[in-house]
């Protein structure tokens, strides 16, 4: 083999390889990327003319460099398949050029057959750097039991557990690090060993994880967090951890290792998410705000700022975790909604005024979003639902019903009106004992049916809303007017049958439904008893508790106008009833905006109505 040729080609790959590390130093993603395509480019060309001619043993040791470093590169850039099959290619034509001949291309076989064929050091070395590469396709597939046959067949001398346990294995594993350093590599196989060493003890904590064997999970995580490892890698890794105690109660621990994990990388914005959610089952509110507070900031922060590369490795670790768990534990919501959360936790926890700027702001969010399709969507945590845009809306409108900033609210509720009210028929007739299969279907395919109960549904809460509204303001004859367009658009919707069926989404519908109607009847029934209409204000006060039996506003309504119509004996035993019979009302899925009726629509003073009536039923007792 001619010298000059081989200088020029070592010359080559090492180019390359130099160029490539230097692209990940770079701030800038199109550059960067196109840096790297023709890094890869360049190697694969090189193989190509290398592999142009007959396999010869002096030249082995630079062409399993080159394909070594085609194979590294290769992993972002092409699919595991096209890296196996190129992988093993490599390892024919390897056995080719000492004279060997083996058939197989089985991965664990071949490779029982390559490292009985090679003793020469310098030759080990470069399959070493090529089995790290078989190592990391087996564990991006989750092929634990291959990867384990195989490097119990690296040296037998060394590897000698008898046990099942992989992880021991690796423990004891030592690979060749005899490097030509006039060749350079894109990744040595001791860096690519320890990164392989901690993703493999990941993803045997994950698959424990998705079993649901938190225990086994946690060691696992335990033993990743003594391995050295990026620092993002780490950090997702104490994560992990923090995930696994959770499981296992012990929300303190988590917690911790979410701070260990902040503290390592303050990027990881999947362990301030699950600080949050452990907040919330330990009902620390204050904290739950704050860490949401915190991760709004940090995802606000991290869209505006390039893409930091500091320490980035040549091969990611996601590569090699591509497990459905560890996307689901480290998965973080999209901004909107962590806004939205953060919103919604508010208005549960009576921080009205923060409540109200969080709406707007998300709001505002939503209309300079035009990249958004007309059928806005923001996906919710389990990334099944959806979260529509009325919805945000028509609860930011309740909550400024909250901050008694009523013209802001009926501005929001006219939106909402004005976009939905054009897409809703005549009528809709549902048939409860059938419509509930077809009420499964999700996504673009749901039934135009379902999507118009919806607006249905949306269009009659905006009203709702906005007469409660007007209640507040004293303006009874408009307040009278929106309650009852409430109810005449939920009197569109007709029901075949009283069979709802199993389907848990329909089910909520059919509840959401009946709620709005009883709350709308009951706004209405205030408003007729303000405008001294009282009888119109029993028969909808009536009608409400047949929909709504567990809301004690009501029943205070129900005893003033039985009060003010002097029918004293039913005024009393409406009111001995309210009080004993305490609200047992589960909010279910329920609408925020639903899951209450607000003092701000009564027209008089409960404090009061309860001073009267127990001095009327003590008058009475005497």
């Amino acid at each position: 083999m001619d010298a000059c040729l081989l200088d020029k080609w070592t010359q080559q790959n090492n180019f390359f390889v130099k160029e490539w590390k230097l692209s990940d130093r770079r701030i800038g993603g199109n550059q960067q990327q196109g840096t790297k395509e023709k890094c890869h480019m360049g190697t694969v060309k090189l193989l190509q003319m290398m592999q142009g001619v007959p396999a010869d043993i002096e030249l082995i040791q630079l062409e399993l460099t080159v394909a070594y470093n085609t194979l590294v590169f290769s992993f972002n850039l092409s699919t595991l398949s096209d890296v196996q099959d190129n992988l093993t290619n490599t390892l024919l034509r390897a056995h080719e050029a000492v004279g060997c001949q083996t058939f197989t291309r089985d991965p664990v076989m071949l490779w029982h057959a390559t490292l009985k064929s090679f003793s020469d050091m310098a030759h080990l070395s470069c399959l070493h750097n090529l089995l790290c590469v078989q190592w990391a396709l087996l564990l991006a597939s989750c092929q634990m039991k291959s990867i384990h046959q195989m490097l119990r067949d690296v040296t037998q001398e060394e590897v000698t557990v008898p046990s099942q346990d992989l992880r021991a294995v690796i423990q004891k594993l030592r690979l060749s690090d005899k490097e030509n350093s006039n060749i350079l590599v894109a990744i040595t196989a001791r860096e690519f060993k320890d990164l392989l060493q901690i993703c493999t003890v990941l993803v045997e904590g994950l698959e424990s994880l998705k079993q649901e064997n938190y225990s086994a999970a946690l060691v696992a995580f335990l033993e990743a967090m003594s391995l050295p490892a990026p620092r993002a890698l780490l950090a997702q890794v104490h994560t992990l951890t923090g995930f696994a105690f959770a499981k296992l109660n012990q929300p303190q621990s988590a917690l911790q290792s979410y701070r260990k994990a902040l503290e390592v990388d303050f990027g990881c914005h999947s362990a301030l998410y699950q600080s949050a959610l452990v907040y919330r089952q330990l009902k620390n509110t204050q904290a739950e705000i704050e860490a949401l507070r915190l991760l709004h900031s940090a995802l606000v922060q991290h869209a505006e700022e390039p893409m930091d590369n500091t320490g980035v490795m040549v091969i990611s670790p996601d590569v090699l975790l591509s497990s459905t768990c560890m996307d689901s534990v480290l998965a973080v919501p999209a901004t909107q909604l962590i806004l939205h959360c953060l919103a919604y936790t508010c208005v549960l926890h009576d921080r009205i005024s923060e409540a109200v700027e969080l709406y707007l702001d998300l709001m505002s969010s939503l209309q300079s979003d035009i990249t958004q399709p007309a059928r806005h969507n923001v996906l919710t945590e389990g990334d099944v639902s959806f979260l529509r845009v009325a919805v945000v809306y028509l609860e930011a409108a309740f909550t400024l019903l909250r901050a008694k900033r009523m013209w802001d609210a009926i501005t929001v509720c006219e939106d909402v009106i004005t976009k939905t009210m054009n897409l809703i028929p005549e009528k809709l007739l549902f048939d409860l004992s059938e419509e509930h299969l077809l009420f499964s279907i999700e996504g673009p395919s749901k039934s135009v049916k379902h999507e118009r109960l919806e607006n249905v549904l949306w269009a009659a809460a905006a009203h709702y809303l906005q007469g409660l509204a007007y209640c507040k303001m004293k303006d009874t004859k408009e307040s009278v007017s929106s309650f009852t367009r409430s109810l005449n658009w939920l009197a569109k919707v007709s029901l075949k049958s009283t069979v709802v069926g199993n389907h848990r989404d329909w089910e909520v519908k059919m509840k959401t439904l009946q709620r709005l109607r009883g709350l709308a009847l009951a706004g209405r029934g205030v408003s007729f008893m303000e405008r001294g209409q009282l009888k119109e204000a029993l028969r909808d006060l009536k009608l409400s508790l047949q929909s709504i039996t567990d809301l004690q506003m009501i029943k205070f309504g129900l005893v003033e106008v039985y009060r003010r119509l002097g029918r004293q004996e039913e005024a009393i035993a409406c009111w001995r009833e309210s009080h004993i019979s305490a609200e047992a009302f589960s909010s279910g899925n329920l609408p925020l905006y639903l899951q209450t009726f607000p003092d701000i629509s009564l027209c008089f003073d409960i404090s009061d109505l309860n001073k009267m009536m127990e001095d009327a039923f003590h008058r009475r007792g005497v």
